[in-house]
C-alpha cells in the first residue's frame, strides 16, 4: 500500500520517499515497483538494515538478494553509501540530480570505519574512488561492512607480504561508467569484487559482465567474493567468519 500510494503521489508531481526494512521493501511490493516504473515517475526508495548484517534477527531479515530483485526494474538506480558523508552525497544526488527513481540501500548498524573518503571525492554517476593504493590487484566493493573488511585485508597484505591491493568504493550497484571502469582496471592482472549480497545478481556480476564486454581488456583473472548459500545467523563477527568474508 505504501509503495502504491507513492506511485499516486508521484503522478501528482510530488517526490515520495518510501522507507522500510530492505528485506521487505524489495520483495513484498515488488510488483508495485514495476508498476510505478511503467508510469515513468520518480520515487526514492530507502531500504534499511540491508546486507548480511545484523546476523542476529535471522534469515527473514538478512537482505542479501535485493540488488538482484530490483536491478532489472527500468529506470531504477541503486546506491549503497559507505559513510555518513556519502549518505548525504547520495541523498543529495537522489533528490536534486537524478531524473530516475532511486533505491538507497542503507546499512543502519554501528560500524567501525578504518578508512576515509578522499577530501576531493565527488559523487558522480557510475564512478567510485580508491581507498587504498596498489597495482598488484584491484578490489571493488561498497558499503561500510565489506569495505571495512577489504581495507583491513589490504593493509595486512601490504604489511606482511608487500602486496598492493587497490580497494575501490563503488556505491553504484547496478550501473557503472565504462570509461571509468576501464581506467580502474587497465594494466592490473587480478580483479576482485566483494558483495554484501548473494554473488548471483550482485554488483560483482554486473562488473564482470561489463569487463567481459571490453574488447581491449584481456589477460586478467577475476574472482567474485560474496554469499553463496543461505546466510548464517549469529553474532556479526561469527557470520562474517562463517562466510569467509572477514
Amino acid at each position: 500500500d505504501m509503495v502504491s500510494m507513492a506511485g499516486g503521489l508521484a503522478l501528482r508531481g510530488m517526490l515520495p520517499i518510501v522507507h522500510s526494512f530492505a528485506c521487505f521493501l524489495s520483495t513484498r511490493p515488488n510488483e508495485h515497483f514495476y508498476i510505478n516504473a511503467t508510469e515513468k515517475t520518480k520515487i526514492i526508495y530507502v531500504g534499511s538494515l540491508a546486507g548480511l548484517l545484523p546476523g542476529g534477527p535471522g534469515h527473514s531479515h538478512q537482505s542479501v538478494r535485493d540488488i538482484a530483485i530490483l536491478s532489472a526494474v527500468p529506470g531504477m538506480i541503486m546506491i549503497e553509501p559507505c559513510t555518513e558523508a556519502e549518505v548525504e552525497m547520495a541523498f543529495d544526488y537522489s533528490v536534486n540530480l537524478s531524473r530516475d527513481s532511486i533505491y538507497l540501500r542503507l546499512v543502519s548498524i554501528p560500524c567501525d570505519i578504518p578508512f576515509k573518503l578522499p577530501e576531493d571525492y565527488k559523487f558522480e554517476y557510475g564512478k567510485g574512488v580508491a581507498l587504498t593504493n596498489g597495482d598488484d590487484a584491484v578490489l571493488f566493493s561498497y558499503g561500510p561492512v565489506m569495505l571495512a573488511e577489504a581495507v583491513k585485508a589490504a593493509d595486512r597484505l601490504k604489511e606482511k607480504h608487500g602486496v598492493g591491493v587497490r580497494v575501490i568504493n563503488l556505491p553504484w550497484l547496478n550501473h557503472v561508467d565504462t570509461d571509468w571502469l576501464r581506467g580502474s582496471i587497465e594494466g592490473i592482472k587480478y580483479i576482485f569484487t566483494l558483495d554484501d549480497h548473494f554473488v548471483k545478481g550482485g554488483q560483482g556480476e554486473m562488473l564482470a559482465c561489463k569487463i567481459a564486454e571490453m574488447s581491449d581488456i584481456s589477460g586478467y583473472q577475476l574472482h567474485r567474493f560474496g554469499i553463496h548459500d543461505i546466510p548464517a545467523c549469529g553474532l556479526n563477527e561469527e557470520v562474517l567468519h562463517a562466510h569467509k568474508l572477514d
